[in-house]
């Protein structure tokens, strides 16, 4: 009898992608169309609750707080492990961390910031050319992030379908062009809007942040406006899935990937070769769940940000805003709990770094105390402790002056 097997994780993934992916250029398309119709204007007054700014603020400040130190973490512990910088992989795990650390410095205490202003002053008070710089700066490098997850997964993927092909491609001059590129496309899909150039990137006072401006021509700014949600996210987004669910359909119900199954049980390999093997699969199922809190924490945001809602629904733009800032500081916590090469390298770098303080530096000159033990303070079995040690020298010397004679 057949034994059904239960539904696999990717296709719950490729489901909640494909919901995620229609809701955003479903909500493009019911902004769009909004968008043109003109609303009464209402006095300029703040819509949030005081108490609310407050505590979004602290919330932003404390993830701010633990996401530096787990992104610093995370950059430092895999850059030291000897045995990790030999993957390809490594590069782009570095990455995704790195990426990070200014939006955690720089945009979280400034998105706080902006809201404890809001509650004393009413308004924003940054001046505006910082706010469009630090805003660009932290879109350009989410916008990295979300690159880096597609580039590991196309990574993967090529692993598994053409292993030649990707030993070519992950040396160390390709890999260094890749990273450039991915940059740079990264950079030019919110650079060039700073300055105006298909479309003007504007700080919305009622939003907090920075959006499209909206031109007197409806149609060309709904196009720009579609055009732009589509390459940013939802093309990533599926494009990710597409990966992992070819690398499923590989793995699991091809005959060449129930042979590279029996293959890897069977063949014995170098310690070394192993312990980066294991590193490229924990790093498949990793990105896989960094995808996943990525799509959880960004989705609802981003929905909210394209339907305008943060009118009707302030309250939950700015809980929406919390979580859509916590994601950033999940990541290392998932390298946490799904790699255990990349919990020996934090703790390897964990000891380095206390090893730089003297009190946690032990020397090796410095005399180790040895337990006292009541067998040496009792004077009966010390005599007979050097008595035995008389005798057994006695011994020797006898056995040397035979020895001698003969």
């Amino acid at each position: 009898m057949t034994k059904l097997s239960s539904p696999p994780p990717v296709s719950a993934m490729a489901a909640v992608s494909a919901v995620a992916a229609v809701l955003v250029m479903g909500a493009v398309v019911e902004a769009a169309a909004d968008s043109c119709t003109p609303k009464p204007e209402t006095e300029e007054e703040s819509q949030y609750r005081q108490p609310i700014l407050t505590l979004t603020a602290v919330f932003v400040f404390l993830i701010a707080i633990v996401g530096t130190i787990g992104n610093f973490l995370a950059v430092l512990s895999l850059m030291l492990s000897k045995k990790l910088r030999q993957s390809p992989s490594t590069t782009f795990m570095v990455n995704l961390p790195a990426c990070l650390l200014p939006v955690c410095m720089i945009g979280m205490p400034m998105f706080g910031g902006g809201c404890l202003q809001v509650h004393y002053h009413g308004r924003v008070t940054y001046p505006e050319w910082l706010t469009l710089v630090a805003y660009t700066l932290g879109l350009t490098l989410s916008q990295v992030h979300l690159h880096t997850i597609c580039a590991l997964a196309l990574n993967r993927l090529l692993a598994v379908m053409y292993p030649a092909l990707y030993k070519r491609i992950m040396q160390r001059r390709n890999v260094t062009i890749y990273m450039i590129v991915l940059w740079l496309y990264s950079a030019l899909l919110w650079v060039p809007l700073s300055f105006g150039v298909f479309g003007q990137l504007v700080f919305e006072e009622k939003e907090l942040m920075v959006s499209l401006k909206k031109d007197s021509n409806c149609k060309a700014s709904r196009a720009r406006r579609a055009v732009h949600v589509f390459f940013t996210y939802v093309l990533p987004i599926l494009f990710t899935s597409g990966c992992y669910i070819l690398m499923y359909i590989r793995l699991r119900h091809s005959p060449q990937g129930k042979k590279m199954r029996v293959r890897r049980k069977s063949v014995s390999e170098a310690a070394e070769d192993r312990t980066l093997r294991q590193w490229d699969e924990q790093v498949t199922r990793t990105i896989l769940v960094i995808f996943l809190v990525l799509l959880t924490c960004s989705v609802p945001h981003i929905v909210i940000h394209v339907l305008n809602l943060y009118d009707t629904l302030p309250t939950a733009w700015l809980l929406f805003h919390v979580v859509f800032w916590l994601q950033f500081c999940l990541d290392p916590i998932v390298y946490m709990l799904m790699s255990q090469q990349y919990r020996e390298a934090s703790g390897h770098c964990l000891r380095t770094i206390l090893s730089c303080f003297p009190v946690f530096n032990v020397s090796e000159n410095e005399p180790k105390s040895e337990p006292r033990s009541e067998l040496k303070s009792d004077p009966l079995l010390g005599a007979q402790t050097s008595s035995n040690k008389d005798l057994n020298i006695l011994q020797k010397v006898q056995f040397v002056t035979e020895t001698s004679d003969s």
